[in-house]
């Protein structure tokens, strides 16, 4: 694995959030830095920054992997299943694979780091 990394990432294995190239979404923003799309493809580690601005929700979604968010900063609303949770920053939460969850935001943005720990591509 280690190998795999390096040749596709030309031995650059530390990198600063500013290096990683921002994706731009209807409702946010998102830095890939780990998996397909990341600044290090990785096959079966999905690590990035989401942000989004006050007053949006993203659509209800799934995705076939599990997925745990840790909130870096502001405060919002997730809906998990049926239930809707305040959450804010040093907040984490859980999404088992097959989960249909969407992220809110009101007066404030809030950035979020997503794991993912299996395959993924994110492109809506």
């Amino acid at each position: 694995m280690k190998k795999e990394v390096m040749k596709n990432n030309e031995n650059n294995l530390f990198f600063n959030l500013k290096d990683v190239t921002k994706k731009t979404f209807d409702d946010r923003w998102v830095k890939f830095a780990f998996g397909p799309q990341g600044k290090i493809k990785t096959k079966n580690l999905n690590l990035g920054v989401v942000n989004f601005d006050p007053g949006k929700e993203v659509l209800n979604h799934r995705h076939d992997t599990d997925e745990a968010l840790f909130v870096l900063s502001g405060n919002g609303k997730v809906k998990v299943g049926t239930d809707i949770h305040d959450i804010k920053r040093n907040d984490f939460v859980f999404i088992p694979g097959q989960t249909d969850h969407s992220v809110m935001t009101e007066k404030n943005k809030i950035k979020i780091l997503f794991i993912f720990g299996g395959p993924i591509l994110i492109d809506k």
